[in-house]
């Protein structure tokens, strides 16, 4: 179970992690741990210039309060053999977004959703090592699902990250 931490703000009242103020060192170790998830915590107290036991501390509420939800690796998709990435637009019907959310999202080669306001509902990032293996989850996984109404499919061609 998720812990949500909370103090008492003004006059008592309780607040919640999303009312604590994120400040100058914060944003510096997120910032650093973004662009390098295996930094020590000696290394970021260099970067930051603070204490190693500042950075554990603070790291560590940064975690409890939900503000950093994990680390992980990036990984170059055509080196694993995903070389076809397409944006995938769909229209639902939007009475049970919450179950076709969760259920898009175990769609094999999903990799990012964003649910949208405007001409679509949904935004899919979907990676495939084929075209025709990209066809199969657009065609057997996708359209097969009970309230998703059409997608338009758009080829990536590059990509830049930050």
């Amino acid at each position: 179970m998720e812990r949500q931490s909370t103090q008492k703000g003004e006059k008592g009242a309780e607040i919640g992690a999303s009312d604590r103020h994120i400040d100058d060192i914060d944003l510096a170790l997120v910032k650093a741990l973004v662009a390098d998830g295996r930094a020590s915590l000696t290394d970021l107290a260099e970067q930051v210039n603070v204490s190693r036991s500042t950075v554990h501390a603070r790291v560590q509420r940064l975690r409890d309060d939900g503000v950093i939800t994990g680390f992980s690796a990036t990984v170059e998709p055509g080196a694993i053999g995903l070389g076809v990435a397409a944006l995938v637009f769909i229209d639902i019907d939007q009475h049970d977004w919450r179950n076709l959310r969760d259920r898009l999202m175990a769609v094999p080669g999903v990799e990012y959703l964003a649910m949208c306001a405007g001409r679509f509902d949904v935004m899919l990032l979907v990676r495939a090592v084929s075209i025709a293996a990209l066809r199969d989850v657009l065609l057997q996984d996708v359209q097969r699902i009970a309230g998703v109404k059409s997608t338009e499919t758009i080829f990536v061609l590059d990509e830049a990250r930050r």
